[in-house]
């Protein structure tokens, strides 16, 4: 019998691998896992969205000019997230581009309805930016906001870091030189309502843009473009993409299946 959800231990083992080196430098290890349980403890204490509080996170280290050492751990998270996923997103299984901004850390259950989880291990996962636009602050579950424990089985809908992928959905990528047709098919209750409420239109979009080379090539020079330097450049260029990805799935949604 196929597995459903993934044992807790494994998710618990994965926790304690990111744990022990989250950071990208070894002798910052210490400091980051500190800062790291530190910031998940306030989230699920006082209710707080931390998330952004990390990524403001700055931090000088003997003598050295102040650091970015918030997005550093979470660079260091997404590295790992991105190798237990075996570099595809959670949720479309496309391949993630290699630039922080088209991949970024998606929290399952949304720090906007649930800020305590905001810090949690197993909410975290790494999307493409498809998916990201789509899933947004979207709440698939019934959980009380309120909740104080993260739950270990769900049953309501497709969870990316709790559910077995393959158990769940079945999916088909055909591309050649100019199409790409995708196909999702949802095995259970969990994987029929990800491809009703979230696939179904991710696929809708990667046809308007792979299969259009003018608009594929664009979007192309665009996501290349972002890993610059500048962070105002980086910042208006990543609101203009996004702004192009909202108009696609505006034009997908109009689209019927």
């Amino acid at each position: 019998m196929k597995l459903m959800h993934r044992p807790g231990a494994e998710i618990d083992g994965d926790q304690q691998r990111f744990l022990s080196q989250p950071h990208k430098t070894k002798r910052l290890w210490a400091e980051a896992k500190t800062l790291w349980l530190a910031e998940q403890a306030c989230a699920e204490t006082s209710r707080l969205d931390r998330w952004f509080a990390l990524t403001d996170y700055k931090k000088s280290f003997k003598g050295e000019k102040p650091r970015e050492f918030g997005k550093e751990v979470i660079a260091a998270l997404r590295l790992h997230l991105v190798g237990l996923q075996k570099g595809r997103c959670c949720y479309c299984r496309r391949w993630l581009q290699n630039v922080a901004h088209a991949r970024p850390v998606e929290h399952v259950l949304s720090r906007k309805d649930y800020p305590q989880f905001s810090m949690q291990y197993r909410n975290l996962v790494v999307c493409c930016r498809d998916c990201n636009q789509k899933k947004s602050d979207a709440n698939w579950c019934d959980l009380p906001h309120t909740a104080r424990h993260y739950p270990k089985v769900i049953d309501d809908y497709f969870h990316p870091r709790l559910h077995v992928y393959d158990t769940h959905i079945r999916y088909v990528r055909i591309e050649t030189n100019d199409t790409v047709v995708a196909l999702y098919h949802g095995l259970t209750d969990q994987g029929r309502h990800l491809c009703r409420e979230h696939l179904k239109t991710i696929a809708q979009v990667d046809g308007l843009v792979s299969n259009n080379k003018r608009v594929s090539k664009a979007f192309a020079r665009l996501q290349a473009a972002s890993d610059v330097r500048d962070p105002s450049k980086v910042r208006e260029l990543d609101a203009f993409i996004n702004e192009l990805h909202v108009a696609m799935h505006r034009v997908a949604g109009t689209r019927r299946p």
